[in-house]
């Protein structure tokens, strides 16, 4: 992944008053006019204001969600190179609608790359940059309008732009608008203006459980009781399950369920790259569209190497080159230790699997079964090496990956990798859809995918689940109408109301379930990993206990037991499914 994409500033929106400038690009004259509350905060999070019915996108206006348009167009102009993928024969155009414009990243950036073209940007609530905030020379081509294009016709003439842009609308509208809006969009352009439109798919990303199943290691208590006089007594088995009695098919089936009733309640399509065709191709003449391009789950990350057991008679201290004589309470020298060349020093960061605030470790080959869990990330000089409690209960040469595929040493020397295709091109759909002259490939240069590193899907997952955490207060509406109507669907998914708690003990074990799933994802992303790319060094820790290390060694041999049941189809799962269309109104 480029560095670019990292240098993408986050985008904070300021403090809003009960009114909006707007400005006329005929006059040049600013003009206040009354705006009524866009906003209220739901359990910390910032949504919108109107009837859900009226305007059904589920999702917050938190810092962290408008920072993922920002980190989505980076991603996009970093492949296309433009902030368009149409071949404009006469020049860029002249006036340009952004519909739904969001934050205004793509205006920003559009004002840029075509100096003679005024923007409009349409959205329904105001989290645009001020224009006061903006050079003038931008600021005058600018104009923020807000307005519900569901509800009302677009506040335009007809045949008023040359171009209309749309990137990821498609979570807040539903089903039987799409007709009408782009009906509304088809009037507004001139004939010969184009529309162009990229959308992607509603997905919710799961992990197997032979992923999560480790990360619970911690969490499991003694399956036993010892009592002061020694004796010792087993816990209660429960009772097997019913044959009728299913598990749920991972450990976040409930998040999913309610995440994608939020939109199936909404009569919002999961699959807009799949119908956006039948009503594209209504209104439009020359279309081009690209086929569906899916984004795989990210590699595994390597597993990061224990640290070694200090000896028996070490002193483990936060000071190595002072320590307490625990009878006389005096400050001692740390007494030599056989082998041992100069004092101690404390060992190196060991990052927990299952840590979620871990962001940094040490640089390490993989020594994983398949050929997708190290691809694309470097290898270290530092020697994978295991503990002797772990290598000894584990055939480490049973983890080595096919050499057919790829090969990898546990050494400095330099591993050799065959790298994986990051995404899965779905052309039938294009091939049936393809009306325009041009080639529907040209529309997404693949040759530019190709050339992105396994860090650049950890972005798409990112993308994506973060996403699903903005709908959060949507999914918890989902939640507390279930519990009331269907309370048997949430037995079913492993739910289970306490009516004596109440809602409040109830909204405390969804946060619980949230905070999980978030947990889970950054341990999937591994943030990590991408640092150590980026030279990001080490910090120093304090040294492990004797427990503390072999509760990390247990944990380590969870992991390396678990991934023995990746599958390719587990990894190869998309995250993200994108797609694109261009359109032209007829003369």
């Amino acid at each position: 992944m480029s560095n670019t994409l990292l240098a993408c500033p986050p985008y904070i929106p300021p403090p809003r008053s009960s009114t909006a400038t707007i400005i006329s690009f005929d006059s040049g004259i600013k003009r206040t006019v009354p705006r009524t509350k866009d906003f209220q905060v739901k359990h910390g999070r910032r949504h919108h204001s109107f009837d859900p019915e009226k305007a059904p996108y589920p999702l917050s206006y938190d810092r962290q969600v408008l920072e993922l348009e920002c980190m989505d167009h980076s991603f996009v102009m970093h492949v296309k190179k433009s902030v368009s993928v149409v071949n404009f024969e006469d020049g860029y155009p002249r006036r340009s609608l952004d519909l739904g414009c969001g934050a205004g990243t793509w205006i920003l950036e559009a004002a840029k790359e075509w100096p003679e073209c005024q923007f409009v940007g349409f959205d329904l609530v105001d989290v645009q940059l001020p224009l006061a905030l903006l050079p003038s020379e931008v600021s005058s081509r600018v104009m923020w309008v807000h307005g519900n294009f569901l509800t009302t016709k677009l506040p335009f003439d007809d045949d008023e732009f040359d171009h209309v842009h749309m990137h990821s609308i498609g979570r807040g509208v539903p089903e039987n608008k799409w007709g009408v809006l782009f009906e509304e969009i088809n009037r507004v352009l001139r004939p010969g203006g184009v529309i162009e439109v990229l959308e992607h798919d509603i997905i919710f990303p799961t992990l197997p459980r032979w992923f999560t199943a480790p990360l619970r290691v911690r969490n499991k208590r003694a399956d036993s009781v010892h009592y002061p006089n020694g004796l010792k007594r087993r816990a209660a088995t429960p009772p097997p399950s019913s044959p009728q009695e299913q598990p749920p098919p991972h450990d976040h089936a409930l998040l999913e369920s309610l995440y994608y009733a939020v939109f199936e309640n909404r009569f919002i399509n999961l699959r807009p790259t799949a119908i956006l065709p039948i009503y594209f191709t209504s209104n439009f003449r020359r279309i081009t569209s690209a086929p569906i391009v899916h984004f795989r789950m990210p590699p595994l990350p390597p597993l990061q190497p224990l640290p070694q057991p200090l000896p028996a008679n070490a002193l483990i201290l936060s000071d190595p080159d002072r320590s307490i004589d625990s009878d006389t309470k005096t400050e001692t020298k740390p007494q030599a230790i056989p082998g041992v060349d100069g004092p101690l020093t404390p060992r190196p960061y060991s990052v927990s699997f299952s840590s979620t605030d871990s962001s940094a470790t040490m640089n390490s080959t993989s020594t994983e079964k398949s050929s997708l869990f190290s691809i694309g990330h470097a290898t270290s000089d530092t020697t994978l090496t295991f503990p002797s409690s772990v290598a000894g209960e584990c055939d480490v040469s049973q983890l080595s990956p096919s050499p057919s595929v790829t090969s990898y040493t546990t050494t400095s020397e330099t591993s050799h990798v065959v790298k994986t295709p990051l995404y899965i091109i779905d052309s039938s759909a294009a091939e049936s859809t393809q009306t325009g002259p041009a080639p529907s490939q040209s529309l997404i240069p693949l040759e530019e995918l190709d050339k992105l590193n396994e860090t650049s899907l950890s972005m798409q997952l990112y993308w994506s689940y973060q996403s699903v955490l903005a709908c959060q207060e949507s999914m918890w509406e989902e939640l507390v109408d279930r519990m009331r109507n269907h309370e048997e669907d949430l037995r079913a998914l492993g739910w289970e109301s306490d009516q004596e708690l109440g809602e409040l003990h109830s909204r405390t074990k969804f946060e619980v379930l949230i905070e999980r799933y978030k947990s889970d994802m950054q341990a999937r992303i591994s943030l990590w990993c991408s640092l150590s790319n980026f030279g990001w060094e080490v910090p120093p820790r304090e040294p492990l206990t004797k427990a503390e290390l072999v509760e990390e060694e247990r944990l380590y041999k969870a992991i390396i037991e678990a991934r023995r049941q990746a599958s390719d189809e587990d990894l190869q799962t998309p995250c993200r499914s994108v797609r694109i269309f261009v359109g032209h109104k007829g003369s």
